[in-house]
C-alpha cells in the first residue's frame, strides 16, 4: 500500500493549530487580555507617570500657572524563545495507535495515521506552548518577575519593578495556620487590598486567587464568618463552605460587593517528571483591572517566516538519511504586567 506523505504548509498547520482546544489559562485570561507583536527579538514597553495634582488657585487677573509635566520610562526585554520539534517516524505510521482495534482490522491506514500523528504532535506543541506562556503569566502576577532558565538558555531575570511591600510572608503566630494566630484574615485582607488600591499605578482590588490549602483556614476565621451570616447587616459575602466540584480552577464566591475568591490548584510538569503548582498551596495573589497586561510577541527567527513577529509559526520539512519527517513549532512569548502594582503576593500559610 502506497503512503500518501504530504508536507502542509505553515498556512495549513496554523489552521489546524487553531482549532485545537487550549489548555487552562487562568492568569492570562485573568489579566493579559491585549497582544502586542513586536518585529524584533526585543520588546520595549513604556509607562508614562502621571500626578494627581489640583489645578492651583489664582485670582482671575494674573496669568496662568502651568502644571502639564509627562515623564516615562521606557523597559526593553528579550524576548523567551521556544521551539518544540518533534519527528513523525515512518515506524510509527505503520504501528497500531492507541485506540485501534487490537483484534480486527486496522482502522487506519498508514497514510491517516500519519496524518493523525502530525494531529497529536500539533496538539502537544500548542498545550506546551500555552502552557509556558500561563507559567509566564503566573510567575509575572504572583511574583512580579519573571526567571528564565532552561538547559540550552542562559538564567534570565525579568524584574517588572513591583513595589517590595506588594510581596508579604506571613511568619509565627501571623500565619493563618498557626495554633496561636490571634489576627484576622479579614482584617488582613483588608489592609492588603488598601495597599494595592493607594500604590503607585494601583488601583481596586477586585479578585482573591488562594493556593489550595488557603480556603479551609479563611472559612474559620471568626471575621469571615461573620461576613457570611445573614443576621448581620452591612455584608455582601457569599461564599460556598459547602461540598465544591474539584476543578483546578474554583470560584468560590464573593467576599464582598466587587471582589471575588478563586482557589488555583492548577499544576505543570517539569522536565524530571515532578510537578509544581502555579500558585503555590499556602499563597494568594490579589489583582484588579488595571494591571493592563501585555501578550508580547518578538519576532520568529526563522527565514521561513519572514522573521514575523506572529504568536505561532508551525512548519514541517523532510529528511532522506534516515527518512523522517520533522514537525516544529516557534514561538517568542513574553507576558507583561504593565502596572504591576496592582498586583500582591502573600505567603499566608508556614
Amino acid at each position: 500500500m502506497t503512503i500518501q506523505v504530504q508536507l502542509y504548509d505553515t498556512a495549513t498547520l496554523l489552521g489546524l493549530y487553531r482549532e485545537l482546544e487550549a489548555p487552562s489559562s487562568y492568569f492570562r485570561d485573568l489579566c493579559f487580555g491585549s497582544v502586542v507583536t513586536f518585529d524584533d527579538e526585543y520588546i520595549d514597553f513604556e509607562k508614562v507617570s502621571e500626578k494627581r495634582k489640583l489645578a492651583p488657585l489664582v485670582v482671575p487677573t494674573v496669568q496662568g500657572r502651568p502644571i502639564y509635566e509627562e515623564a516615562s520610562t521606557l523597559t526593553r526585554v528579550k524576548a523567551a524563545y521556544l521551539k518544540p520539534k518533534d519527528v513523525v517516524s515512518p515506524s510509527r505510521t505503520i504501528k497500531r495507535r492507541p485506540g485501534e482495534n487490537l483484534f480486527g482490522p486496522n482502522t487506519q491506514t498508514p497514510g491517516q495515521r500519519y496524518n493523525a500523528i502530525i494531529g497529536d504532535i500539533l496538539r502537544q506543541h500548542r498545550e506546551a506552548i500555552d502552557r509556558r506562556e500561563e507559567w509566564m503569566a503566573a510567575r509575572a502576577i504572583i511574583d512580579g518577575q519573571l526567571t528564565l532558565e532552561g538547559v540550552d538558555y542562559p538564567t534570565r531575570v525579568v524584574d517588572f519593578q513591583r513595589a517590595a511591600n506588594h510581596t508579604v510572608t506571613l511568619t509565627g503566630t501571623n500565619a493563618w495556620n498557626n495554633g496561636s494566630f490571634a489576627g484576622s484574615v479579614l482584617n488582613d485582607l483588608n489592609t492588603w487590598i488598601n495597599r494595592v488600591r493607594t500604590a503607585k499605578f494601583g488601583g481596586p482590588v477586585t479578585r482573591v486567587t488562594v493556593g489550595s490549602a488557603v480556603l479551609e483556614y479563611m472559612l474559620k476565621d471568626a471575621d469571615i464568618l461573620k461576613q457570611l451570616d445573614t443576621q448581620t447587616r452591612g455584608t455582601n459575602a457569599n461564599l460556598n463552605t459547602g461540598i465544591r466540584d474539584g476543578d483546578y480552577v474554583e470560584y468560590i464566591g464573593n467576599l464582598g460587593p466587587n471582589v471575588q475568591l478563586w482557589v488555583n490548584s492548577d499544576y505543570y510538569e517539569l522536565p524530571n517528571g515532578t510537578t509544581e503548582k502555579f500558585l503555590d498551596d499556602g499563597d494568594i495573589v490579589l489583582t484588579g483591572p488595571n494591571v493592563m497586561g501585555v501578550r508580547a510577541f518578538g519576532a520568529i527567527m526563522d527565514a521561513n517566516a519572514n522573521f514575523q513577529a506572529i504568536p505561532v509559526f508551525p512548519k514541517m520539512w523532510t529528511q532522506d538519511d534516515p527518512s523522517a519527517t520533522f514537525v516544529m513549532s516557534q514561538s517568542a512569548p513574553m507576558t507583561i504586567p504593565v502596572n504591576p502594582n496592582q498586583t500582591l503576593k502573600a505567603t499566608v500559610l508556614e
